[in-house]
Parts: structure tokens; sequence; C-alpha cells
């Protein structure tokens, strides 16, 4: 009898197990989760070079970094002219830490008036720095945008923008003109900087004006870390001796590089007071 029991019990489990087999093979196969996507790796860092200075310690431009613009005005100090009339032109400076010149100082925005994408008004800008007998090695940045600020290409050819190193002397000076350096281009961007130089070997014995003339074809030029140095100057030795194939033959100065000068030097200087900030005295 027991055994009829134990025979019978082992039988009803046996159904029962077959039963719950069947059950499983008839459940819907458990889903397996998705797996999740990786989440997207940033773009590496990159190191940027980071400057004191905008240019060489020996600059003998005092304003590299156009620091005076809308503040101070006089001797060494950047100013222009619209070459028609020679109506002051009030220029723009701009902190844009991606500039030939990084974190060291701004740069020089020129936005003649009623500038469109094809035609403008030119601009005469100059400084003046002490001279000597030399040689003398110059050089800026320069970079081009369209009438809204969007980075276009810069032209090579002169259209957009020439930079000279002049003869102080405004009746028997003369002018010495920076040419685009082969391959020297920095990019920033959708931007991109062209680097331009002269090296004059001629003596400047009664000073010297840094002068830059922007064109007719339109749009708004930027500017970065003019530059004169002279061999003169025994500290800061990167800067001398430089072997270049960019000395500069010298031209005649024209009516309105001559005029420019006469207006730089008879401007009375414009000072701001001590602890004015922006323009503007302190509390």
């Amino acid at each position: 009898m027991k055994l009829s029991l134990i025979a019978a019990a082992s039988l009803a489990a046996l159904l029962v197990g077959c039963g719950n087999s069947e059950e499983a093979k008839n459940d819907p196969p458990v889903e397996t989760p998705p797996t999740a996507e990786p989440a997207p790796t940033a773009p590496p860092r990159q190191l940027v070079d980071g400057k004191v200075l905008p240019t060489s310690p020996v600059n003998l431009i005092t304003d590299p970094a156009f620091t005076l613009i809308d503040q101070q005005a006089g001797y060494g100090s950047f100013l222009a002219f619209y070459e028609g009339g020679f109506r002051r032109f009030e220029m723009q400076k701009e902190f844009d830490s991606r500039s030939p010149v990084g974190f060291a100082g701004s740069i020089a925005v020129i936005k003649p008036d009623a500038a469109t994408d094809k035609s403008s008004d030119p601009v005469i800008l100059l400084a003046s720095f002490l001279g000597g007998a030399g040689p003398f090695h110059a050089q800026v940045w320069a970079s081009k945008s369209n009438a809204a600020g969007e980075p276009v290409d810069f032209p090579t050819d002169g259209s957009a923008l020439t930079a000279s190193v002049m003869d102080g002397d405004p009746d028997r000076g003369e002018a010495f003109d920076l040419k685009p350096v082969d391959n020297a281009v920095k990019k920033a961007g959708a931007r991109t900087w062209v680097l331009l130089r002269a090296d004059v070997t001629k003596p400047l014995s009664k000073g010297g004006f840094f002068v830059v003339r922007t064109g007719t074809k339109g749009g708004h030029v930027q500017l970065a870390g003019p530059e004169v140095t002279t061999e003169q100057i025994k500290v800061g030795q990167a800067v001398m001796g430089r072997v270049s194939s960019y000395v500069s033959a010298p031209r005649a100065l024209t009516q309105s590089e001559r005029t420019a000068i006469v207006k730089y030097r008879s401007l009375p200087p414009r000072l701001v007071p001590a602890g004015a900030i922006g323009g503007k005295t302190a509390d």
C-alpha cells in the first residue's frame, strides 16, 4: 500500500513537472535590454600659447595692443582718418583670444561707415615711433570680414589693405611697403590671419610712422600685433640679425600719406585723467 502511494505521488510530481515545462515553452522570451550607447567623447582640449606682451618687448610701437583707442591720443598712439577729406575715423577694438596676439591684447577693427560687401570708404591709420640708424623690421597681422562681421578670405593683392613704414619727413621722406609672408597664415575657426612684413635698411633719422591704408572693396579689416624693431637695441636677441627676403625698396610718399603725417603731428594730445576707466572718471 505504501509503495502504491509513493508511486502515485511520484507520477503526480512528474505530470506537474511536465505541465510546467510545457508552460515554460509557451512563455514569451525575456527581452534583453538594449546596450546603452557610449556617451560621445568630448574633443580633445588644445593648449593655446599665452603671452605677456602682444609683440616683442623691444617694439618701437608703443601701443601694439591698441589700448589707447577711445582713450588717450598723442605721440605713439594710433590715429585714423577717412582719406577723403581727412575726417577723423574712430577705430574700434575687440578682444579675441584666438588672434595672433592671444590673451596679451586687443585687435583693431576698421569698420568704415556704410560699408557694404562690395564698397567701402578708404581709411588711413598711423602711429609714430622713434627712428634711428636701423635696420628696422616691421610686421603686422591682418584679417578681413564682410559687412556683417563674418570672416572672409584675405586678398593679398593689396586691395583690402596696404601697410608701410614711412620716414618721418613728409616732404622728402620715403615709404617701405610690407609684403605677405609666404605660408605665414594662422587659422582661428573660419578666420584667416595673414602676416605682412618688411625689412628697412635705410636710417630713419627723423623718426618713422607705421601706416595702414584700407581699400575700397568693401567689408571690414582686423589688425593684430603691429611691430617695428631695430637692431640698435641690444636686448631681445630673438629680433636681431633676421635673415629675410623681405627687404623693402623705397618709394615716394603719396600726397595722402604726406597729409596724414601732417595731420597726425598737428592734432593736440588727448589725455585721460588718472583713475579714469574706459574714458570715464572712476568714483
